[in-house]
């Protein structure tokens, strides 16, 4: 409608209303365009507060579950030690050689400690968090993981060990002896007896007898010392991460 009266206009060169026409035409596609961006700035900022809520929770379950791998890598240089102690001693086992034998295989576990960042990834490749604070924190605590990256190469002590211990011995062990519950392993110091006294001490004099279990296994147990410690300065990260990240969702109520 608002076309045909400009058209009108001008064959009767009404110069005034032409130009009034015109502005009412051009300050119309200037409001849409203005309340198109309005909208999409709208819609990326409710999108970008619903990731900074999903990496709050990423964050979140990755200090829990940081928590309870530093537990178990304690397990696993705790059983280490006893093991290494046990080699140094060149006693007997006796009647107790079930434990020692389990005591080895726990030195033996190993798992990954990356944590997961597949919100935050997509986040960055839809171009948030814009929020400077919230990547500057986000990085720190992701580059602190990073830095422990070289304990999640696999150990050379956990393929050789395995195999000197019987198949039986460690079908028990994963039915008696380790337990996985939502991601968080735990390896179980009294477990029953799988195998007979005898079966056991023959696997532990093949350990025992092997050149290089020592090295490897000194090589696994110190390497993993410092982790618990360095784990738990990860999290403190993460913590930092998780109050920039509070303070960002607080200022969109």
């Amino acid at each position: 409608m608002i076309l045909q009266r400009l058209a009108t206009s001008i064959r009767k060169q009404d110069w005034f209303t032409v130009l009034i026409e015109t502005l009412i035409v051009v300050l119309g596609v200037f409001l849409g365009l203005q309340l198109g961006n309005w909208n999409e700035a709208r819609a990326d900022r409710a999108r970008e507060t619903e990731l900074l809520q999903a990496l709050h929770q990423e964050i979140e379950f990755s200090i829990r579950l940081t928590e309870q791998k530093a537990d178990a890598v304690r397990q696993v240089v705790a059983a280490g030690k006893r093991s290494l102690d046990f080699l140094e001693a060149g006693e007997d086992c006796a009647d107790e050689c079930w434990p020692v034998l389990v005591d080895f295989f726990h030195a033996s576990q190993w798992q990954s400690i990356e944590v997961n960042r597949s919100t935050y990834d997509e986040m960055r490749r839809q171009g948030f968090p814009r929020s400077r604070d919230v990547v500057d924190a986000v990085e720190g605590y992701l580059a602190q993981n990073a830095t422990l990256s070289v304990t999640n190469v696999l150990p050379g002590y956990r393929s050789r060990v395995r195999q000197l211990i019987p198949f039986d011995a460690q079908d028990f062990y994963w039915e008696h002896c380790y337990v996985l519950n939502d991601g968080a392993e735990t390896y179980v110091l009294d477990c029953p007896k799988g195998i007979s006294d005898e079966a056991a001490a023959q696997a532990i004099t093949r350990i025992a007898d092997t050149p290089d279990i020592g090295l490897l296994l000194t090589e696994w147990a110190g390497l993993n010392s410092a982790t618990p410690t360095d784990l738990a300065e990860q999290n403190k990260a993460a913590q930092r991460a998780l109050a920039v990240i509070e303070e960002e969702l607080a200022r969109r109520q």
